[in-house]
């Protein structure tokens, strides 16, 4: 049966999905039953654990000990990786270890995701794929022969093998080109040309020329593989990628790698096994080419590539046609619908046939005319991917994150990628390779990737090792820091909160990639400014692409419905060169029906039908809701926004907020991105009691002070540096806690201010609080035990007493006259101690650690690399509150 690169869509019986695998609108009672210890399958997850050595009995003996490890510290889903050296990746050996994995995470009821790779980026098969299928690795088209001529002189030569098209350049002095002249590829393979005069004589500009072969080559990506034969770690194209266009390329990576996987462990997939993680698919070192490319472009668009592929090539100060532009995006429209079946199909499908889910990130998701250049459209790619996933290399940072430089080049908010494409394409789970972990910048990723609407955390906390090679033994004596649990469990909660109930933003930010293809770099960067100045005005928001808009979405309830169920009443377009003529009309019907199409800058100017290269018309927006030229979202835009289910008393743009429906209820979580200490009246849709769900204990406490509206309730919201909280509106359920005092007011009892004692790496130092750098201690992480006595009058009746410390980097445990208290690894740090303070002389003891600040992933603490190192220790002010 002949095969073609249309995919096909899946038609086969089925087994049934488990409940994280679907979107599940639970109650109320049933989220509150979970959310203290949730399913195993939403939790953090521990990122690249591998157990390598020359002794499989020592080797499993580290398996059993690091799995209790984790275990103890809330970590109950692992990616396994091969990992370097023994045993070799994909063996017998390799898969007795897998067996033997599994088995003891089923013990410990943990859960595995396998890494479908020896290391990255995905489709080499650990170098398999160069050594038993060669003619299915990745081929590009590439300008690679340039000969050098001189005017007047003729070039007799062989055409290179594989030649699409040849051209010669003139250039001038200044290395601009000046010219291109087209030369017909010869039919019998021999080339005869001769140079134009031009240039040659003394009166003339100097001018020098190139004959250019452009040809398809077996050229791959870099590959980094964990067991190369010469023993390095380089990053190269030893090892050939898969031609990704070729889904025979990619079923035979499916044999060689998930296939041996299955008959290891298959009777595990779907329970132990969630799936397969793979990590960075994309062309980085040609344009993509594939055998049937030239066919299939012809079969879609009705024209030859051919005398087009020239274009692709020139620069330097010859820029590119209209025309070229435009057959350019064609190309770009071609090839990435190929790959969206071809590579990231052809795995899904395999997935839903085992019943595991596919999970994985591309490339340069952070700047998008990057991605689009090396993956083609991160929404057409992710159309299939039950797990779509993004990569923070430590950027979500708060000293990076709001520092646009005016350009809007980088975008920050890319995990709203990730959780925009599981939303309209019906998927519960979003993950990120680096998802947070302890420390101030650790903390403040991992809650900027929850309200994002990233679910599956894998966190920089080290559990198993210290750092450095992930392959190597940790020491027996290794202890994880204290905060390792902590933010497990924070991350297993908000995890689960995030994937559960159906996303409820009414926002949705058009995606212009077929803008993108064309070269406007003004789309992208108009896209990334909207999304920002959305986020500021309380208004939650996620991308809307074109797959979505032309056929995916269904118009009913007022808007475009996702497949998540969800429904965007308002469809913001950013700066645009063009339209497609079946968006128009389904915009159309849209507005008909109820939805609001905005424009915001420059509007389209060309309608695309079957080409971009014969798009032509202006399209005829007036049954747009509202044009705004002005390109931001000005108080006309907002107004024209269906009713906010957020709105404060004044306002907070650092604050950021998502929202998820459940069966009877509504949940909020909220994120101060900033370091100051906020409070402001909010508003939020919803009928019930307000109640505060806490992350870090999985206790549920209603809110004090909360006036009830007709759809909506009323509540002071406060919160800390940098500090995040989950509001949930409904039903009240069993076995809640007292009622949270309302933080925005309180009466302080006394300052500890002044001299305190302390140990400070071996040293005894009394001194008022600074932080250990200025006291002369640098990169340490302690701990460090502060000490202090003070005097306090009778706690007030009927109040409570509170110790809150205003700065603090970024651990603390409090003993109050022997009495010990909860530990806090982040905002707020705030102890009720009406139970341990006496009036009278009282001994207050405060043990501080802080994470170090690390080079990156792997670094020594394994702590997320800072954009700026905050001052660590105990910095104040202390304080004695009554509320």
């Amino acid at each position: 049966m002949k095969r073609t690169l249309v995919f096909l869509l899946f038609s086969f019986a089925m087994p049934a999905q488990r409940p994280w695998q679907q979107i599940t609108i639970p109650s109320l009672g049933e989220v509150a039953a979970n959310f203290k210890a949730p399913p195993r399958e939403y939790g953090a997850i521990q990122p690249f654990a591998s157990w390598n050595g020359p002794d499989p009995q020592e080797v499993r003996a580290r398996i059993v000990r690091d799995l209790d490890r984790l275990a103890a510290n809330g970590i109950f889903v692992v990616n396994l990786s091969p990992g370097r050296g023994e045993p070799k990746y994909l063996s017998p050996a390799h898969m007795e270890q897998v067996k033997f994995t599994v088995a003891e995470a089923a013990k410990r009821g943990m859960r595995l995701w396998i890494q479908d790779e020896s290391d990255y980026p995905s489709g080499f098969a650990g170098g398999n794929i160069s050594r038993q299928y060669p003619q299915l690795g990745m081929q590009g088209i590439v300008a690679d022969i340039r000969v050098h001529v001189v005017p007047g002189q003729t070039l007799t030569m062989p055409a290179p093998p594989d030649t699409l098209a040849i051209f010669a350049t003139k250039t001038s002095t200044d290395q601009q080109i000046q010219g291109v002249i087209p030369i017909p590829v010869p039919a019998n393979g021999q080339l005869k040309w001769t140079v134009p005069a031009q240039g040659s004589t003394p009166n003339e500009p100097r001018l020098t020329w190139e004959v250019v072969f452009v040809r398809h080559v077996y050229v791959s990506s870099p590959t980094r593989n964990f067991n190369r034969e010469d023993g390095t770690r380089a990053k190269d194209a030893l090892y050939s990628l898969i031609d990704y266009l070729d889904p025979e390329a990619t079923r035979a990576f499916l044999r060689i790698t998930h296939e041996t996987y299955r008959q290891a462990v298959g009777d595990e997939f779907g329970k132990i096994v969630l799936g397969f993680f793979g990590d960075e698919p994309d062309y980085s070192s040609s344009i993509p080419w594939t055998p049937k490319l030239l066919e299939e472009f012809e079969q879609r668009k009705g024209y030859d590539l051919k005398p087009y592929i020239p274009s692709f090539f020139i620069g330097r100060g010859a820029e590119a046609t209209e025309e070229t532009r435009r057959a350019r995006a064609d190309y770009y429209d071609v090839w990435s619908a190929i790959f969206q079946n071809s590579f990231f199909g052809e795995q899904a499908e395999w997935c839903k046939k085992y019943n595991v889910e596919y999970l994985v990130h591309l490339n340069h998701e952070e700047t998008m005319i990057s991605l689009e250049h090396s993956e083609g459209d991160y929404f057409r790619d992710n159309r299939y991917v039950e797990v779509p996933g993004i990569d923070n290399l430590n950027q979500l940072v708060p000293d990076a994150v709001h520092r646009p430089d005016g350009t809007w080049n980088i975008n920050n908010n890319f995990p709203k990628l990730a959780s925009s494409a599981a939303h309209l394409f019906g998927k519960p789970k979003v993950w990120a390779e680096e998802g947070g972990g302890a420390g101030i910048d650790g903390k403040y990723q991992l809650d900027f990737q929850l309200v994002r609407g990233v679910t599956a955390l894998q966190l920089r906390v080290p559990v198993l090792r210290g750092g450095g090679d992930p392959s190597a033994a940790a020491p027996t004596a290794f202890a994880p820091p204290p905060q390792a649990a902590m933010v497990a469990w924070y991350a297993n909660r908000g995890g689960y909160l995030m994937a559960i109930g159906r996303p409820a933003a009414q926002v949705g930010l058009y995606h212009p990639g077929n803008s993108i293809w064309m070269g406007d770099q003004e789309a992208d960067r108009s896209t990334t400014k909207l999304g920002w100045q959305l986020f500021e005005h309380q208004v939650d928001w996620d991308y809307f692409d074109e797959q979505s808009l032309g056929s995916v979405a269904t118009i009913g309830n007022g808007g475009f419905q996702n497949l998540s169920g969800q429904v965007y009443k308002a469809i913001i377009f950013p700066s645009m060169t063009v339209i497609t003529r079946t968006a128009l009309a389904r915009l159309q019907a849209f507005v008909k029906a109820g939805g609001k199409a905005i424009f915001v800058g420059k509007t389209p100017g060309l309608i695309v039908e079957k080409t971009f290269l014969n798009a032509k018309d202006v399209p005829d927006l007036s049954f747009a809701t509202l044009i705004e030229p002005a390109g931001d979202i000005t108080a006309r835009v907002l107004a024209a926004l269906p009713k906010p289910d957020v709105k404060l008393d004044s306002a907070f743009p650092r604050l950021t907020y998502t929202h998820r429906s459940w069966r009877d209820a509504e949940m909020y979580f909220f994120f101060n991105e900033s370091h100051q200490a906020e409070s402001r009246v909010a508003t939020v849709s919803g009928r019930g009691q307000a109640q505060a769900w806490d992350l870090a204990t999985g206790e549920i406490h209603p809110l004090s002070g909360v006036v009830a509206e007709s759809d909506a309730v009323r509540f002071q919201l406060v919160l800390g540096p940098y500090e995040a909280k989950v509001v949930v509106v409904g039903p009240l359920p069993s076995g809640v806690g007292p009622a949270e005092l309302s933080w925005a007011a309180g009466n302080t009892l006394a300052e500890l201010g002044g001299d305190w004692t302390l140990e400070l790496n071996g040293k005894q130092v009394t001194t008022p609080l600074k932080s250990w750098e200025d006291l002369g201690t640098q990169s340490f992480a302690g701990p460090v035990t502060y000490r202090k006595q003070f005097t306090a009058s009778a706690a007030p009746a009927g109040k409570r007493v509170y110790l809150e410390i205003g700065d603090l980097n970024d651990y603390a445990r409090v003993k109050l006259n022997g009495k010990e208290l909860e530990a806090h690894g982040w905002q707020p740090y705030r102890w009720d101690i009406t139970n341990a303070v006496t009036a009278g002389a009282n001994e207050l003891e405060v043990e501080v650690r802080t994470t170090i600040a690390a080079a990156g992933p792997g670094a020594a603490t394994g702590a997320p690399a800072r954009g700026r190192g905050p001052a660590s220790g105990l910095l104040g002010p202390v304080r004695l509150v009554e509320r």
